[in-house]
């Protein structure tokens, strides 16, 4: 099978949990994921199948939406509610929504992160969060990262305010909530974390481990998005057959007609070859799926 399945990732689960059980239940040795979510955390999981793992760095390119729910008065280890508290501090006075609304604004635009303790960010070959289980915590790079956009939609406890936040990819959401926090100068962590949107896949159009189950059962496969599907918004370059030859033996392309600019998908016929990207006014083969 090769495609893309937009799953609802259930908390308390790992993502890698996820592709594991879709490997057993659909009998596929190629299972993936474009872009980790967090153990405690809820939401869409892209995962791919077969030779769609090759548009992995594609989709996880791609904007992400969240919710979450910031809770003032500690922090943890995790910066989630799973981890062990780190310290505790009542807010010197009552938080209005207001004030957070403030904090949030200014961290909308470009902005700099350090990558949390625990996260699937790999140091000298190992997972970060491995490292951290044991107690080790090697210092990370900032990193750049975009905030298009946070809404304080609404006072959802005396402590919590619930967070929209658009941004892009690698940005690291309970990093940011405890910064916020900090800039206040509050204590807080993220005791919610779901992920609605990651590119072109939301939550409302997610299938829970249960329902692709039934499906499976009931030899229904439509939950699997085809790789076409996946990359529909590209525009399509058709390749002739001395093309077809060419890139199928590694051979440079020639140009047939003018290269439309960025990305691109590649066709001979009806078969979708892959990505493709324009160089020197030719067509060059990024992510081969033949």
């Amino acid at each position: 099978m090769n495609g893309i399945i937009n799953v609802l990732k259930p908390p308390a689960m790992s993502s890698n949990g996820v592709t594991v059980y879709l490997k057993k239940l659909l009998s596929e040795k190629r299972v993936g994921h474009a872009g980790t979510l967090d153990p405690g955390a809820a939401g869409v999981l892209v995962v791919l199948l077969g030779r769609a793992t090759r548009l992995s760095d594609y989709l996880m390119g791609h904007d992400k939406i969240y919710l979450a729910e910031m809770h003032f008065g500690c922090t943890t280890d995790t910066l989630d509610s799973y981890g062990m508290v780190r310290e505790k501090r009542a807010p010197a006075q009552k938080i209005t929504i207001e004030e957070v609304r403030r904090a949030c604004a200014a961290f909308v635009g470009q902005i700099t992160q350090i990558p949390p303790a625990y996260s699937a960010i790999k140091v000298n070959g190992k997972k970060s969060y491995e490292l951290a289980r044991k107690g080790i915590n090697i210092p990370k790079p900032p990193r750049k990262v975009q905030i298009y956009a946070i809404e304080v939609l609404e006072q959802t406890g005396a402590l919590q305010f619930l967070l929209r936040i658009h941004c892009s990819k690698g940005t690291y959401v309970r990093t940011l909530v405890e910064d916020i926090a900090a800039s206040m100068g509050e204590l807080a962590y993220t005791s919610l974390l779901v992920r609605e949107r990651s590119g072109d896949y939301d939550i409302q159009h997610a299938y829970t481990l249960d329902e692709v189950a039934e499906m499976v059962q009931a030899g229904d496969t439509s939950f699997c998005i085809s790789p076409e599907q996946a990359v529909a918004q590209l525009s399509a370059v058709h390749l002739g057959e001395a093309q077809r030859f060419a890139i199928e033996h590694g051979q440079v392309l020639t140009a047939e007609h003018p290269m439309p600019s960025g990305q691109f998908a590649l066709y001979c016929g009806n078969t979708f070859y892959g990505i493709g990207v324009e160089e020197d006014g030719r067509p060059k083969l990024k992510i081969p799926l033949y």
